[in-house]
């Protein structure tokens, strides 16, 4: 072969070659500026848009830098194009203290991401799936809820600046898969099995005309079996709404079913009723059992996951079970951000 003929054949592989080298250089170059200086401007998104840079990882799951900044940037244009004038209140990111109050909402944006993620691998995990046709069935109950498509597709947009199918993505999908996990825990979960066995026990003996005080004494778990199941006097708003709705429409001297509650199982005795104040009140005793709730369940499951934080001033805390701060500025300000920032409504939902 000739000098000229090789030198031909080498040409296109050296430009090949420094392509790949420039492309490799190029992503190594954003990716210092997203993780290492915590840059987020034209560049860096455009480029993150395209390439997944994680913000979070583990196992073969990710989320995406991408994701979490889009969301953050629909949060904090909820708050921005709002008046909240009315209320006395106001929101300021622009300052040094907004800058951190926006951080710690990025850890909150970043900490219901993985959240949603973890509940929707496990729901899979337990063959639930959600097909569009469900997502498209729930938009349209919202739709109904809110008066109208318009409605709801105009709010989306200048709330969030989202269209119907990121509400379909970020809130309705989410939320349906946790609704659905939560009733497959409820139904197969062996805690709230034995718990329900230990209830009916009890319903079984006072079904039976034992004295309520010794069965709730034998059964009943924490305070209640402290007391022999004395609650003392309550009104409807001290109750959890599923007990209450129940505890009001029974007589003095009447005893419940089982109620199930968000805390677990209860049998309660509705000792006497009165009227203190123009309120209703009742005074209760209760045979009272636990069981884990989904709140309980969901706590256990995250904290057993090692997840990686991309983010040089954040990190997975998993005694807690979070995303964390490393700077201890910002966790000091995080801890005390009422105090640092009264009036901004931003801090308090």
């Amino acid at each position: 072969m000739s000098k000229a003929a090789i030198e031909k054949k080498i040409k296109p592989l050296t430009i090949a070659i420094g392509l790949v080298i420039f492309f490799v250089a190029y992503l190594l170059f954003i990716a210092i500026l997203i993780y290492g200086f915590n840059v987020s401007n034209k560049l860096t998104r455009k480029t993150a848009r395209i390439i997944p840079y994680p913000a979070a990882s583990w196992g073969t799951t990710y989320i995406t830098e991408d994701k979490l900044k889009s969301q953050l940037d629909s949060a904090r244009m909820f708050y921005e194009n709002q008046d909240f004038s009315d209320l006395g209140m106001r929101v300021d990111f622009a300052t040094e203290d907004g800058k951190k109050r926006l951080k710690i909402k990025e850890k909150n944006v970043l900490n219901k991401l993985i959240e949603n993620q973890l509940i929707e691998n496990e729901a899979k995990k337990r063959g639930i799936v959600i097909n569009p046709e469900d997502i498209s069935q729930a938009v349209s109950r919202k739709m109904q809820e809110y008066g109208s498509e318009e409605y709801l597709r105009n709010n989306l947009t200048r709330l969030y600046g989202w269209t119907i199918a990121d509400f379909e993505e970020n809130i309705v999908k989410p939320d349906m898969y946790k609704e659905k996990l939560f009733a497959d825990i409820q139904e197969n979960d062996k805690t709230r099995t034995e718990a329900k066995k230990k209830i009916n026990l009890a319903l079984e003996e006072l079904n039976a005309k034992k004295d309520f005080s010794a069965v709730a004494e034998k059964y009943s778990e924490g305070e209640s079996a402290k007391s022999k199941g004395e609650l003392g006097w309550f009104g409807k708003s001290e109750m959890l709404p599923e007990i209450a709705v129940t505890i009001f429409n029974l007589k003095k001297g009447e005893r419940s079913k089982v109620i199930e509650s968000s805390l677990g199982f209860h049998i309660i005795l509705v000792e006497d009723k009165k009227t203190e104040d123009g309120a209703d009140k009742a005074q209760l005793k209760q045979v009272f059992v636990r069981a884990n709730n989904f709140a309980d369940w969901l706590d256990m499951h995250v904290k057993s996951f090692d997840i990686n934080i991309f983010s040089k001033d954040m990190y997975w805390n998993k005694t807690d079970g979070q995303v964390d701060f490393e700077n201890t500025d910002l966790k000091n300000f995080e801890n005390n951000l009422e105090t640092n920032s009264p009036g901004d409504i931003s801090v308090l939902f």
